[in-house]
C-alpha cells in the first residue's frame, strides 16, 4: 500500500471507537478502572493505557492480574468483568450522558461509507465486544451490524486488525486505519496500514509523533475524509518534532 495510491476495487477503512467514533476515553478509563477493582479486589495501576504491553482490555487485564497474583484471570473472570464494565457504563450515562457524545459526524461518515460504492467499514478496537458496541449505541450506531473485531477476539491490536478484515471478508485491496491513540499508529505501521489520526480537541502533536501523515479533528467534513483516505500514507515508527 504506497502513499497516495488510487483506490482499489475495495477499500477497507476500519475505525478504532473510544475517541475515534465516541468522545468517550474518560468515562472508558473510569469504568474500566472501576470494574476492575470491583471484580479482582485491588486497584488498576494505572489509566495510561500507553504502560502497558498490549494496549487492549482483555491483554492489560491478563498482564495486570499476572504480575499480582502469578497467574492469569480465569474466562469466567473475564466475562465478570465484562458484564461489570457494562453495568458500569450503564451507571454512569445515567449521571452523564455528555460523556457519551460522538466524534462530530461519526455516524454520518459511517453512514457515507456504506453508500459510496468501492468503500466498506469495520470497527477494530481495543475495547470489549460488550462496552464497545454499548458505546456505540449512544450515539445511534449498531456495531452488530458491521464487520468488527474486539479484544475478545484477540489479545493483541494487530491481531483484533486481521480478525475485523477477515469479518469484512478479507478481500480489501486496499486498507486505511482511523485511530486516536499512538497505539492505533503504532498498528498501522506493524501492519504495512495507511493511517489517519482523530485529534478531537487535542494537538496533534502525539500522533505525528508516530508517523501520521494526515490527522483531523472530526468527521463533519466528509470530503476532507475522504480525500485524508486517498492520501494518507503508512506510519513509518516514531520520530522526533
Amino acid at each position: 500500500m504506497e502513499n497516495g495510491a488510487k483506490f482499489r476495487e475495495v477499500t477497507l477503512i476500519l475505525f478504532d471507537i473510544d475517541g475515534t467514533l465516541t468522545a468517550t476515553n474518560a468515562v472508558d478509563a473510569k469504568c474500566y478502572a472501576s470494574a476492575f477493582k470491583k471484580v479482582f479486589g485491588f486497584d488498576l495501576p494505572s489509566t495510561d493505557w500507553d504502560v502497558y504491553t498490549h494496549c487492549t482490555d482483555r491483554a492489560i487485564i491478563q498482564e495486570t492480574v499476572q504480575k499480582r497474583r502469578g497467574s492469569q484471570a480465569l474466562p469466567r473472570e473475564i466475562d465478570s468483568f465484562e458484564r461489570q464494565f457494562v453495568a458500569d457504563l450503564e451507571e454512569e450515562f445515567e449521571a452523564n450522558p455528555a460523556g457519551f457524545a460522538e466524534i462530530p459526524g461519526a455516524k454520518r461518515i459511517l453512514e457515507a461509507i456504506a453508500a459510496r460504492p468501492g468503500f466498506r467499514a469495520a470497527l477494530a478496537t481495543g475495547g470489549m465486544r460488550g462496552s464497545a458496541c454499548y458505546k456505540l449505541s449512544r450515539i445511534g450506531v449498531d456495531a452488530a451490524a458491521m464487520p468488527a473485531g474486539f479484544s475478545n477476539d484477540a489479545l493483541t491490536r494487530e491481531d483484533i486488525a486481521r480478525h475485523a478484515i477477515a469479518q469484512a471478508d478479507g478481500n480489501a485491496g486496499d486498507i486505511v486505519y482511523v485511530g486516536d491513540g499512538p497505539w492505533d499508529a503504532r498498528t498501522s505501521s506493524a501492519m504495512g496500514m495507511r493511517f489517519i489520526g482523530i485529534t478531537g480537541d487535542a494537538p496533534s502533536d502525539r500522533l505525528e509523533a508516530e508517523g501520521a501523515s494526515v490527522c483531523l479533528a472530526d468527521f463533519i467534513d466528509q470530503e476532507a475524509f475522504f480525500e485524508a483516505v486517498r492520501t494518507a500514507s503508512v506510519p513509518h515508527g516514531r520520530r522526533e518534532l
